[in-house]
């Protein structure tokens, strides 16, 4: 197993990144408090984008400040917004914004003013503290009809099987090349463990393939997770940019947790450079309220992309959610459907062994194919140890598993694929039981409480994994300065990692509950019976 240290993971989240009261140099920012439209900060270069100084914009509302552009003749002219959306931008920020779950939703304003850089686009973001309203340069006419193209068809269908899984995220890396512009685009799904793979990459000739590599969790702190969830996109046009501080009034520190120009933390800058990557632009996939996984596109030279075509990027990926949506429920039914009469017919055999009845099938072979396993054991407090099937540890072995079970995990169900990293004694047979699956069911014999259990254990099977780079150089600190530094390679390193069985997944796990709620309600129904 890598091992990362909680030293450099703990100083990744401390990284206090909502605050860190820059900006990057590509657009403007006003904000204040939720329910009041009184600018409260700016960013220093304002005039640059308005023409008003960010000391004269303190203090104005909103709408007040926004209603002075075009007032002035030359250079400075402008043009101010339309009535109708300065009465949106009163009404959003009249309004308290609602809890979030997934995304939080913003107020996308194209061409709201005309300032000294030209038409600027603006998203309105708000918190229950706080709104920020950022200001950057509009999509320009000529690349209307390449921003706003539909989405492509074969993106709305639903992948069935494996192979038409692949194509469908291969498909989404195509189209968010061709619209971005990026030079490569990758898939990246996170796994149980927090680290991240490559499933899908579409990159310009000469790059060097990223395609089934694997990121340490670390690389992506949850500190910065949280941001991605609160966020569909997030873009770093240019990593040598220098930031612009924000000035706020007295008491009032801005929350930047919705900000789309949020400076980029120093660490994740020299990530980037030690990937030779210029601009960055990500996208995040949120399926049932958590982070699913990332669209991240890298460029080698600065490419900044506009609000309204990052708009249809994650619009592109938001249709592609629905597909990982549907793929997964097509597993999970299949499986269920599948599985429904066998759990059923396992069940009553059960209950036949232990009323000392004859069998007319092979329940050890039945128990092992529900949660596809190499090893079950059928036990309780008042007969002990009742039944072993497939390959198990000696029954000494056994009754030290079970014991340890009974103190350290008294719930309904447990379960690991690194058994020997959690029990240690497991390290001695974790080539036959390096997964263990869980179930316990409690009952009555009169008035006597019998706790039962099933356990399946899976061998260990050795997995190579190519990672990005050597995962435990995430743990560097730099030893001259003591300050947090990211690892600086990212060349494909083989890792065979032991003391482990291959994972349960979330249909097997459907199957072990529900052959467990099946269980308990015929226990149940005896005791009524009784």
């Amino acid at each position: 197993m890598t091992t990362l240290d909680p030293g450099f993971i703990d100083a990744c989240e401390r990284e206090a990144l909502h605050h860190i009261g820059a900006i990057q140099p590509y657009g403007g920012l006003l904000g204040g408090r939720s329910g009041d439209a009184t600018i409260r900060c700016a960013s220093a270069d304002l005039d640059t984008w308005l023409g008003v100084g960010t000391d004269r914009a303190l203090g104005q509302t909103l709408r007040g400040l926004l209603g002075q552009i075009g007032s002035r003749t030359g250079a400075e002219a402008g043009a101010p917004p339309r009535p109708e959306q300065l009465d949106d931008l009163d009404q959003a920020l009249a309004e308290p914004p609602e809890a979030r779950r997934g995304h939080a939703e913003k107020l996308v304003l194209v061409d709201l003013v005309a300032g000294a850089r030209g038409p600027l686009d603006a998203i309105l973001s708000q918190t229950a503290e706080a709104w920020l309203l950022e200001l950057e340069p509009a999509l320009p006419t000529d690349q209307q009809q390449h921003a706003l193209r539909p989405v492509a068809h074969a993106l709305y269908r639903m992948p069935r099987t494996q192979r038409e899984w692949e194509a469908h995220c291969r498909l989404l890396a195509e189209q968010m090349q061709f619209l971005s512009g990026f030079e490569r685009v990758m898939v990246y799904r996170f796994l149980p463990d927090g680290c991240g793979e490559v499933i899908a990459e579409v990159a310009a000739p000469g790059l060097a393939p990223y395609l089934g590599l694997r990121y340490p969790a670390s690389d992506i702190p949850q500190i910065a997770r949280g941001l991605y969830l609160a966020n569909r996109h997030r873009q770093i046009p240019d990593v040598g940019a220098l930031p612009v501080p924000i000035v706020a009034e007295p008491g009032f520190e801005p929350d930047l947790s919705l900000s789309d120009l949020r400076a980029v933390s120093p660490v994740h800058i020299e990530y980037l450079q030690n990937m030779e990557v210029t601009a960055s632009l990500s996208f995040s996939v949120v399926l049932n309220n958590d982070l699913w996984g990332l669209i991240a596109c890298h460029h080698h030279e600065p490419r900044p992309v506009p609000l309204q075509l990052r708009e249809r990027c994650a619009d592109l990926v938001q249709v592609f959610t629905l597909g990982v949506s549907g793929h997964q429920t097509n597993l999970r039914l299949a499986a269920v459907s599948d599985s429904d009469r066998d759990i059923a017919r396992l069940a009553a055999g059960i209950a036949e062994l232990e009323a000392g009845g004859d069998q007319d099938f092979h329940i050890g072979d039945a128990l092992l194919a529900l949660v596809q396993a190499d090893g079950a054991v059928l036990a309780d407090t008042h007969a002990g140890l009742v039944a072993t099937f497939g390959r198990t540890p000696d029954p000494a072995e056994l009754d030290g598993l079970l014991q340890w079970l009974a103190d350290e995990h008294p719930e309904p169900l447990y379960v690991t694929d690194a058994l020997a990293a959690e029990y240690a004694p497991a390290a001695s047979y974790q080539r036959d039981a390096s997964g263990l699956l869980a179930v316990r069911i409690g009952t009555y014999r009169g008035a006597e409480r019998v706790e039962r259990s099933f356990v399946w254990l899976r061998p260990e099977q050795p997995q190579t994994v190519y990672w990005a780079g050597d995962p435990r150089k995430s743990t560097l600190f730099d030893a001259q300065s003591q300050t947090l530094s990211p690892r600086s390679s990212f060349a494909a390193w083989l890792e065979t990692k032991t003391g482990c069985a291959e994972p349960w997944s979330d249909t097997v796990l459907l199957s072990a509950k529900k052959f467990r709620s099946l269980l308990l309600r015929q226990m149940n129904a005896d005791l009524l019976r009784d």
